[in-house]
């Protein structure tokens, strides 16, 4: 990065060291999202040289949903019983076409414990998990073992009165800005315990479902509708979250293709999407605002947390008035005194 004009700072307290010139690019039709790792540390990127390369990358556009699965190694500080435990779980739920837990399944909206196909899991007692124990390797390899975690978010992006995030690039002396589609902090799932979850209650259901009998006369359809009331007993309705949790739940992932942060189709993608390729044809930003309109549009509002009506600052001749009263009262309390002193 090298600086556009540099200034001699001998004669300002606060000069200015360097000035480059602004692009921003046009609106791209791909979506561009910064991914959040909160608990991961900045030295430790999820990439190739830290060999936590990224295996799979889905979303949900309608929703908003993202999830990574990141390989993990299986050889050190790992519980073989609980990955072999977990990972048949998962296995047996993808089997059943259950590919989303959480909220990006919307909570399990829609779905029945019954929908989930035991059989499997069922002949993996504990004899079975021993066996794909005491052959590891095998069972990795034929994806019996939880050597994956997965993180997921979902997609916060912008709206009307909030900050407006923007990606730059410098080249030489120009900095390139390039607008933000999203926000999404990724944290660890636990779609394993889900999933073994889901297992339990399907042995529970088909468990009962064996011993009732079989009910008789039409079925009935009874609707819930579910509210609570505020605080100034108004009544709120979930019609809005439960719609979109169906949503979350009928809506398929869409897989992405992922390239390494090093690799070549990367920086080509970099090179290509975030830099203003005729800089000298840009057409010139003009602003509409003065310095002091500008402040006021980028600061925050003004908020007075007292619910005190404050007093207007007095005037000169407000000032004069008062005192004015004030030796009128004073006037006619003196008599009173004088009185009150005769009389003893």
């Amino acid at each position: 990065m090298s600086p556009g004009v540099i200034y001699d700072d001998n004669d300002e307290a606060d000069p200015v060291l360097a000035e480059y010139d602004v692009f921003i690019s046009p609106e791209l039709s791909e979506q561009i999202y910064l991914v959040q790792y909160p608990n991961r540390s900045r030295d430790q990127p999820y990439n190739d040289r830290t060999n936590s390369k990224p295996l799979e990358v889905r979303i949900k556009p309608q929703t908003g949903f993202m999830e990574v699965d990141i390989s993990t190694t299986v050889y050190v500080n790992f519980d073989k019983t609980k990955g072999v435990m977990w990972g048949e779980a998962l296995k047996t739920a993808k089997d059943s076409n259950i590919h989303a837990f959480g909220m990006a399944a919307g909570f399990g909206k829609g779905s029945r414990p019954t929908d989930i196909h035991i059989e499997r899991a069922g002949r993996r007692g504990g004899r079975g998990v021993q066996t794909e124990i005491a052959n590891f390797e095998t069972a990795n390899q034929n994806g019996n073992v939880l050597n994956k975690q997965t993180l997921g978010g979902q997609i916060i992006q912008p709206e009307p009165g909030m900050p407006l995030y923007m990606l730059g690039a410098f080249r030489g002396n120009e900095l390139h800005l390039t607008q933000v589609a999203g926000i999404a902090q990724m944290r660890p799932q636990f779609h394993h315990i889900d999933a073994q979850s889901q297992i339990v209650k399907s042995r529970l259901a088909q468990h009962r479902a064996s011993k009732e009998a079989p009910r008789t006369g039409e079925p009935r359809v009874v609707q819930q509708i579910v509210k609570t009331t505020g605080a100034n007993g108004e009544e709120f309705q979930f019609t809005a979250t439960s719609e979109f949790m169906t949503k979350a739940s009928e809506e398929k992932w869409t897989k992405l293709r992922y390239h390494d942060e090093d690799t070549d189709e990367a920086y080509q993608v970099y090179r290509e999407k975030l830099f203003v390729k005729d800089t000298a044809g840009a057409p010139h930003l003009s602003s509409t605002m003065n310095n002091e309109q500008f402040l006021d549009a980028i600061s925050a509002p003004k908020f007075d947390p007292s619910t005190r009506t404050k007093r207007k600052p007095l005037t000169k001749k407000d000032r004069v008035e008062q005192a004015n009263e004030e030796a009128i009262s004073a006037a006619q309390a003196a008599p009173t005194v004088a009185r009150d002193d005769q009389s003893r």
